[in-house]
């Protein structure tokens, strides 16, 4: 018989990959609750716990907080009569841009996004209708009133979809205030920061000046590459007085040569006291780069945080969107060309090339063709562990290909687990779904080939799903107490 649409055992394909799911994953997410190591979730937003004004706000745009649901947007812009002008144009009102959303939805049945969108609308308002020109005001109408309720605020959804520990990602200068306020908020769930100091290491970026001007101004260092360095410092350690576990770094390359400082000052002046401006693939961003990646590593490694970097995206390659709706709107591209080894060799061999290394590297690649080359990597480096599929990525479809990789040619007990990587709150908990049953799915299979044994599957499902992360990013002692793994009895 016929799978039904996001029916009871939807992604699960073998009678082993149910018994997973169903005896095995859902019990142990309602036990240990989502762990998301890399989200965008707006803290402030959080904080304040206001009503969502409308689906729209919930589910595509909500200005106030920087949400955007860019997957969504791109591709429904496809389609008239919805566009990239129509989501952003603030003179238009939110009813009008669902129903133009609406009306070009069944166009997108088949992407993820679509399925995502239907499991928000089951799971948190019990909707099973399809979205579509005929019922886009019958979905308005209902989730317009259901989202008026206490039960529907921010806070509660977060923590009636399991949410356990959510890792923010944070610019180096945020004062990191609306964590202290969460905190005591919202005691069963933990927030905490992830170091991001990208803007101040990439002088290609028209906005590095600035970026170094105020960091250095607001730490009490001269700006110069040593007090650029000393600033980043001091903005790491307070991080990790907040209880950060992690950088994360979004690099076009990954970047990590063994570059001389007089070589990194050089361009440091060229940079900033000359206003000189340099390509994003030229010699000097990719000395300057490493050179800050090395120092920023050091930093990692002192204070025993993981290091996480995600390459391969060409930013804003649609200038059209940049110029007329900002960043994070749809724009971005995965790179064609990526020297993956050669960059990382020097870095990798200096933090992570002995079993005795306690630093740990999580690499994310944007573009799936360089995946079995993290594979490799991650066998010749006991440091190194391969992210999880995400951004362009995590699709059902690539899910999947990437964990068989893994499983193979590597360790799934090695992986990192799932990230949403999201910017909304209603979809956090159907984006855990579709990890959960992908990761049943995958080793439901390898059970059923009698690849793995019985107890094994066990292990790598609740593995992927929570231990690995926990283990690897040291988040035993957060985590610990009557919290941890709670329990399911009433």
């Amino acid at each position: 018989m016929d799978e039904v649409f996001l029916g009871p055992n939807w992604l699960l394909t073998t009678k082993e990959a149910v018994w997973l799911y169903y005896e095995v994953a859902l019990p142990f997410r309602k036990s240990c609750g989502i762990v998301d190591i890399h989200t965008h979730l707006s803290l402030r937003q959080i904080c304040e716990n206001q009503s969502f004004l409308n689906i729209w706000k919930a589910e595509v745009v909500d200005e106030r907080y920087g949400n955007r649901d860019h997957y969504l947007v791109q591709l429904a812009a496809k389609f008239p009569p919805f566009s990239f002008e129509l989501a952003y144009d603030a003179s238009r009102s939110d009813f009008e841009k669902w129903m133009a959303l609406s009306s070009v939805f069944p166009y997108l049945e088949g992407n993820h996004v679509h399925q995502w969108m239907h499991l928000d609308l089951q799971r948190i308002f019990g909707i099973f209708d399809l979205l579509g020109p005929e019922t886009g005001k019958a979905v308005w109408e209902v989730t317009e009133k259901a989202l008026t309720r206490e039960d529907m605020r921010p806070q509660a959804l977060l923590e009636r979809m399991d949410g356990r520990l959510f890792a923010t990602t944070d610019d180096p200068l945020d004062d990191l205030e609306d964590h202290k306020k969460v905190r005591e908020m919202l005691p069963n769930l933990v927030f905490i920061p992830t170091f991001r100091p990208d803007a101040y290491i990439n002088i290609a970026d028209a906005c590095w000046r600035e970026k170094v001007e105020k960091i250095c101004a607001a730490t009490g260092e001269d700006t110069t590459l040593n007090g650029l360095t000393a600033a980043l410092q001091k903005r790491h350690a307070y991080f990790v007085a907040m209880g950060a576990r992690a950088s994360d770094h979004g690099l076009l390359e990954p970047w990590g040569f063994e570059v001389p400082e007089s070589r990194a000052e050089e361009i440091f002046i060229r940079a900033y006291e000359k206003g000189e401006r340099f390509y994003p693939r030229s010699l000097e961003v990719r000395e300057f780069v490493s050179y800050m990646m090395h120092r920023l590593f050091e930093m990692d490694y002192d204070a025993k945080m993981v290091t996480q970097i995600h390459f391969g995206v060409l930013r804003d390659a649609n200038e059209y969107l940049f110029v007329h709706f900002g960043k994070n709107v749809g724009g971005d591209v995965t790179l064609d060309s990526v020297q993956v080894v050669e960059n990382l060799r020097p870095l990798l061999s200096r933090f992570c090339g002995t079993s005795g290394n306690t630093h740990h590297i999580v690499l994310y690649t944007m573009n799936p063709e360089y995946l079995h080359v993290l594979v490799a990597l991650e066998r010749a480096f006991p440091g190194v562990h391969i992210g999880f599929p995400w951004w362009f990525n995590d699709t059902p479809y690539m899910i999947e290909q990437a964990l068989c990789e893994v499983a193979n040619a590597s360790l799934l007990t090695s992986m990192v687990g799932p990230v949403a990587d999201g910017r909304k709150i209603l979809s956090e908990g159907s984006r855990f779904e579709v990890f959960d049953r992908m990761i049943c799915r995958v080793v439901g299979k390898l059970l059923s080939e009698g690849q793995v044994s019985r107890q094994g599957a066990v292990r790598l499902v609740e593995a992927l799903m929570y231990r690995n992360v926990v283990r690897l990013f040291r988040l035993e002692e957060i985590l610990s107490g009557e919290h941890f793994l709670r329990s399911t009895t009433p």
